[in-house]
């Protein structure tokens, strides 16, 4: 009799070893696919080219760019953006020629830049960080208009003009936007701004 139960028992227990066995499994390949998903679908790791984005990107650093950011809502003032160029009919595009630039006109709004400054609407913009003013103007020496899905772009190296003062692309579509950069890879950190440090002024030396 006790024999018999010991057996039962020990079955009972096997059975539930194998039980959590498999939902332990299940739940990894769960969570496996549910990053792979995320990192295929969601997440693009980019590669900054140039000095466009100095002091915030350098080039030759890896960037996650989140391509669900704008699914639901429009990009904001300020935020930095992956984005193809505008191409012509036909021509087909690669990975490499993803941009990175920041925005600073949204659509319908009207961008100039003079005085080294961005103007929206006729107004002087006031911007987050601090960035150099602008000597070279470019296309946006006159304003210009943005429709109803258009961005206006600049470099945080304000000094580089290859950004919506150039005429190679003026007008950034949403529909050629790939994301917003989240995270810079090494050193893993967020993205934000230029890191400009001002110089404290120095104290006078007592006579």
């Amino acid at each position: 009799m006790n024999l018999r139960f010991e057996e039962e028992m020990k079955k009972e227990k096997r059975s539930r070893i194998i039980k959590e066995s498999l939902i332990f499994l299940a739940m990894a390949l769960g969570v496996i696919l549910l990053a792979w998903l995320i990192v295929t679908f969601c997440l693009q790791k980019v590669s900054v080219v140039g000095s466009t984005m100095e002091s915030t990107l350098y080039n030759g650093e890896d960037v996650i760019v989140n391509k669900t950011s704008y699914l639901l809502f429009s990009p904001k003032r300020e935020s930095i953006i992956a984005f193809y160029p505008e191409t012509e009919e036909g021509q087909e595009v690669s990975e490499s020629s993803i941009l990175i630039r920041r925005i600073v006109g949204l659509p319908g709004e009207t961008i100039q830049v003079k005085e080294g400054r961005v103007y929206v609407n006729g107004q002087a913009l006031e911007e987050k960080y601090n960035y150099e003013a602008m000597q070279a103007v470019g296309v946006a020496g006159d304003e210009i208009k943005l429709g109803e899905d258009e961005y206006f772009v600049l470099c945080d190296n304000r000094t580089d003009l290859d950004d919506s003062r150039s005429g190679s692309f003026t007008k950034v579509k949403k529909d050629n936007i790939v994301g917003k950069v989240l995270l810079r890879v090494s050193p893993f950190s967020m993205v934000g701004g230029p890191d400009i440090q001002e110089t404290e002024p120095q104290e006078e030396e007592s006579k």
